[in-house]
């Protein structure tokens, strides 16, 4: 082999791993705008006038509040306020953008997901229970209309869940051993988060995927949303830790929750999402609007013909007339949703305080209250 050849081969060598370094480096460069960019995009847009500014300060400031808030009117944030910090020992300052663990709010998104399977007529809501899992009290009566509604007789008892993992073999063993039927709450409204539960495990079986992929598909990636994330690993998302206030003597002290991956996974569909403010108004929005379900199926959901008599359907409690709402409370969060039937108007609001439960909490009335005015305002200017 020539001279001249070796210092040509020697030269190109050096070009290719020039061009590998720069290539390694701009990669590196280009990835970073992309997390800011995750970090800082809301999912709606805010409105360039508005005569609601300064409206959630002034109610959630006096009760110490940690989180955040924002009122929407025509699909449009009018008013927002952030107070407090993600995390007590890192110092970061709660965001718009800062997910939160949503707790039962998620129980309507996965009633969005149920109905999705309705539309496709892999599912329908006359099926019974039985149909779909077996070893159930009850189930060869109850509907998946009931589940969704919690008419359904069931209860589950409050059960402490040890170790990193559950399995749905294991946690199916567990439902069918602690499940309750009281039939003389058969088709009578009673809060019992296993309806949803079992509702998720139906998803799974009629569609061969996780909730967390089909979650992920219908709306993580169809809604681009960039501040929502599963319970079971936040890793690289803006995320608050959850602090408990327990009251002692005449101080107010914060612990922070650390539930086990096990606990975690018994939350299936009802309470293992983090979501910030805008990612979670534009998904129910969507579902309340049509958009993701069509309207005829949307009005089947929370509008029943035969309905009047139950308050809660989907996830929602739906008594009110100009708003639906949803509370959602635990492990050192506390999360509301007030939103017109229409979803253009509406008042979210995430701390990462959990208040006492022997008292109304705070921010439960601030938020009781701003609801009432707001959505007053809103009805007369329609």
């Amino acid at each position: 082999m020539s001279k001249k050849l070796i210092n040509k081969l020697v030269i190109g060598g050096l070009i290719v791993l020039a061009l590998i370094i720069v290539w390694g480096q701009a990669s590196t460069y280009l990835k970073k705008p992309a997390a800011t960019e995750k970090n800082n995009h809301l999912a709606i847009p805010r409105a360039t006038h508005s005569t609601e500014k300064g409206r959630l300060q002034q109610a959630l400031s006096p009760t110490g509040f940690s989180g955040s808030a924002i009122l929407v009117k025509n699909n449009q944030i009018v008013d927002s306020y952030t107070a407090g910090e993600e995390d007590n020992e890192g110092g970061k300052k709660n965001r718009l953008t800062t997910a939160y663990e949503i707790d039962s709010l998620q129980k309507s998104l996965t009633a969005g997901l149920v109905m999705t399977l309705v539309n496709r007529h892999e599912v329908a809501l006359t099926d019974r229970l039985n149909q779909y899992i077996t070893g159930i009290p009850g189930s060869a009566e109850i509907t998946i209309r009931q589940l969704l509604d919690m008419t359904s007789g069931l209860s589950l008892p409050k059960l402490k869940y040890k170790g990193d993992s559950l399995s749905r073999k294991q946690y199916l063993k567990i439902l069918r051993k602690n499940v309750k039927f009281q039939p003389q709450k058969y088709g009578k409204w009673n809060y019992q988060p296993v309806n949803y539960v079992l509702l998720s495990m139906i998803l799974e079986k009629v569609t061969g995927d996780s909730y967390q992929q089909l979650f992920a598909e219908r709306y993580t990636s169809k809604l681009n949303l960039q501040q929502t994330v599963f319970a079971t690993d936040t890793t690289g998302y803006d995320t608050a830790k959850g602090y408990y206030l327990k009251k002692q003597g005449d101080e107010v002290k914060q612990v922070l929750q650390k539930p086990n991956l096990a606990t975690v996974e018994s939350e299936l569909g009802t309470g293992q999402v983090y979501m910030s403010v805008a990612d979670y108004y534009k998904t129910l929005a969507k579902l309340l609007n049509g958009g993701l379900l069509g309207k005829p199926t949307v009005q089947t959901l929370y509008r029943p013909a035969n309905g009047a008599q139950v308050k809660y359907h989907g996830g929602l409690y739906t008594n009110h007339q100009n708003y639906y709402s949803a509370n959602g409370y635990g492990y050192g969060f506390e999360d509301h949703i007030r939103i017109s039937p229409d979803g253009k108007q509406a008042l979210i609001v995430f701390s990462n305080h959990q208040s006492s439960k022997t008292n109304e909490p705070p921010v439960k009335l601030a938020v009781d209250k701003l609801t009432n005015q707001y959505f007053k305002i809103a009805q007369i200017n329609e």
